[in-house]
This record gives C-alpha cells, sequence and structure tokens, in this order.
C-alpha cells in the first residue's frame, strides 16, 4: 500500500511510551551531568574508541568525551519526532485503517524502546570513557553484544509483533 493513501491518526502516547520517553531524556541528561561534574578531573588525552573486547584503541583530547552525548542528543531529538508520524514508516504488513492503529502504536513503542536501550547503553559508554581516562578498568567485551543483542532483539520483537498484528486484522 502507498504511504499516501495510509490512515493519519492523532493517538496519544501510552503509558510506556511516556515512561521509556522520560527515561530516556533523564539518561541523556545524566550523561552531560556527569561529564559536567568529571570534566576539572578528566585528563587531556581520554579514550575516543574501543575495540571489540572493550580496550580503548584510540585516543583523543578531553573533549572525545562529548561525542557519545551529542550523538544521543541527535537521535533522541530526531526518533521523538520521528515518532509523531507513525504512517511514514515502513510496515512488513499492509496498513489499513482497521489495523492502523495498532500498527503505529507498536511501531512507536519500538522506537522508544531502542530509544531507551541506546541512552542506556551510551550513558554507559560515557561512564566507561571517563573511567579508562581515570586509569580504572573498563567494562570489558560485554558492551558491544549487549548493545547489539538489545537493539536487534528489540527490533525482531516488535517485528514479529507488527507481522502478528498484519495477520489477525487480514482473518
Amino acid at each position: 500500500m502507498i504511504e499516501s493513501s495510509r490512515p493519519i491518526l492523532k493517538i496519544p502516547k501510552t503509558m510506556s511510551e511516556k515512561i521509556m520517553d522520560v527515561l530516556s531524556i533523564l539518561l541523556l541528561v545524566g550523561m552531560y551531568v556527569f561529564i559536567i561534574f568529571s570534566w576539572n578531573e578528566l585528563p587531556d588525552r581520554v579514550p575516543a574508541h574501543f575495540n571489540a573486547a572493550g580496550e580503548p584503541d584510540r585516543w583523543g583530547g578531553k573533549g572525545s568525551v562529548l561525542v557519545l552525548p551529542i550523538v544521543a542528543t541527535f537521535l533522541l531529538k530526531t526518533t521523538m519526532i520521528l515518532n509523531k508520524f507513525p504512517h511514514i514508516f515502513n510496515y512488513p504488513v499492509e496498513v489499513t485503517k482497521e489495523n492502523a492503529e495498532p500498527l503505529y502504536v507498536t511501531s512507536r513503542k519500538m522506537l522508544s524502546t531502542l530509544n531507551l536501550f541506546i541512552m542506556f547503553f551510551f550513558t554507559i559508554g560515557v561512564w566507561e570513557t571517563v573511567q579508562v581516562a581515570f586509569g580504572k578498568a573498563g567494562l570489558g567485551m560485554w558492551y558491544l553484544p549487549g548493545l547489539l543483542l538489545s537493539i536487534f532483539g528489540t527490533i525482531g520483537f516488535y517485528l514479529n509483533r507488527l507481522i502478528r498484528l498484519g495477520k489477525k486484522n487480514k482473518s
């Protein structure tokens, strides 16, 4: 079905979406607050990148610690704007007047869940960067698999839910 023929609905956010959005914003703010309180003690050289084992493999200036919060800010703002237009998303099933509302709500929940996981892991990334800059041990190799499992697990879970909703409304 062509996107322009999909129903455009004004569906209020669910309580779970509101909670996830607030938690995502709090994690983002927490990143900046943590950096502000750590800034004066940070050495001039901080890890700018970690390899798959969680070891720093590139170093940069103090400002490198701001990369994750800046990227997180962009991602959060962009996805929160996109979440207002679920009728433009790609769906694995045909969107009809009958199934539009549950599909839209489910896809919005997917984005809110992804936001929360990304903000959580970016917050951990900022914390790890600062800890390693201070000469303390990092988190090791669980970070990347955890991030990838969270992202792809969330997408798989909600994709399955969208497909089931599409099949349910066909019968």
